[in-house]
């Protein structure tokens, strides 16, 4: 993980937004993220050795939700291009599974916000 960029947000600081283009797949190193829908509600929380942001695996993908620190936060910021390689070097089966489940969780999200 030490050969991907190390970012840190402060308490509160919005991530990214619903509808933003999803260039990172982030990874938790300390700290606890919160993702909020359309509403600005808090649906869900990922913590230390989780990640968030997974549509940025997906081919012009778009945040269909919002993530705020909270707390202090440290991530690593994995592009969508790099993504993309390390699941293709495992198997290039993987990479379709996950997209077809990344697109099933975005539908998911999208009601979520209606």
């Amino acid at each position: 993980m030490s050969e991907f960029k190390s970012q840190a947000y402060a308490d509160d600081e919005r991530i990214f937004s619903i509808g933003d283009l999803a260039e990172h797949l982030y990874f938790i190193e300390n700290g606890r993220v919160d993702l909020l829908n359309a509403q600005g509600n808090v649906f869900a929380s990922a913590f230390a050795g989780q990640s968030f942001g997974e549509a940025a695996i997906l081919e012009g993908g778009v945040r269909s939700a919002s993530a705020r620190a909270n707390g202090i936060v440290d991530c690593r910021l994995i592009s969508a291009a790099d993504a993309s390689t390390l699941l293709l070097t495992h198997s290039p089966l993987l990479l379709v599974i996950l997209e077809a489940l990344l697109l099933q969780q975005s539908m998911h999200n999208t009601l979520r916000n209606q």
